[in-house]
């Protein structure tokens, strides 16, 4: 890729618009869209699913402002990562009032492959405009979980599955939006065996802070875009802390905020859109 069109599409995605240029040479280095290696430590970790790697990918936001070519070139890097199990965190689309966008979030969606599976949950988008004032809310929130289904993905919403990965159970938990009102962690983690390994979805990772007493190992989630509130450090100086990107310790659990793949096209300074890799590893107990 020339220096140029490099510099182009960086410049784009800084001010929050996401093009094809962004994710096109990335043995050269030169690649907006950031591959991110991460430690998952879970205590109890089963031999098996040691060195297991999550690929995770949240906020596609697929719009206007986030071009299908680009979203078509991410999901080719997340299959060429090869990974063993890939989960999604949300807002595969941006309002999107009349469904428009939700066919082709959709097929692209359908392209990932994973050997154990694709597994996800929804975001506040997902649910429409109507997720503030409820109206169309079910028809197109219908359509997206429906189609998503018919393509292979498990989506959770306010559920839990078990997997079967070499032999050993490994349990997802997907929980609907808080934003949207559609936040049941009673429901979602009713069918756990809390013996067993579960890794929890959620969009808003403010949701960690109430699934204190909830059997969950590590929270998966995005919507923040990895933008840094700026308080940030009052809140943390008060007990309030803002999860804007990366890793932090929630009443136990691991919380891991993915900053997403697409933007709202906003006239804002982005941080770097994110594809991760989180490979499980047995958590080091304290001497």
């Amino acid at each position: 890729m020339s220096r140029k069109r490099f510099l182009g599409g960086t410049a784009a995605g800084k001010l929050g618009f996401c093009t094809a240029w962004a994710v096109d040479d990335h043995d050269s280095g030169r690649e907006w869209v950031e591959t991110v290696d991460v430690s998952m430590p879970v205590a109890g970790l089963a031999d098996e699913l040691c060195d297991k790697r999550i690929i995770h990918v949240s906020d596609l936001h697929c719009s206007r402002t986030v071009s299908e070519r680009y979203l078509d070139k991410c999901v080719e890097r997340v299959n060429q990562l090869d990974g063993d199990i890939v989960v999604l965190t949300g807002d595969y689309i941006t309002h999107d009032f009349n469904g428009t966008y939700r066919q082709i979030a959709i097929d692209l969606i359908g392209k990932i492959k994973s050997r154990f599976g694709v597994y996800a949950c929804l975001g506040n988008h997902d649910y429409g405009i109507g997720s503030v004032i409820r109206s169309r809310r079910g028809d197109l929130l219908e359509y997206l979980t429906e189609g998503m289904r018919d393509k292979g993905v498990k989506l959770l919403r306010n559920e839990s599955v078990q997997v079967d990965v070499e032999g050993k159970p490994l349990w997802f938990v997907g929980l609907g939006d808080l934003w949207a009102s559609d936040f049941n962690p009673d429901k979602a983690y009713s069918g756990i065996d809390k013996s067993q390994t579960a890794i929890t979805l959620v969009h808003n990772p403010k949701s960690a802070n109430h699934l204190k007493h909830y059997h969950s190992h590590a929270i998966m989630s995005g919507h923040t875009h990895g933008v840094q509130h700026p308080l940030a450090g009052a809140y943390e100086a008060i007990g309030k802390p803002k999860y804007h990107a990366g890793m932090y310790q929630v009443h136990g659990k691991q919380l891991y905020v993915n900053r997403g793949l697409g933007r709202l096209g906003q006239l804002v300074c982005s941080p770097r859109p994110e594809i991760t890799v989180a490979t499980l590893q047995p958590a080091i107990k304290d001497e």
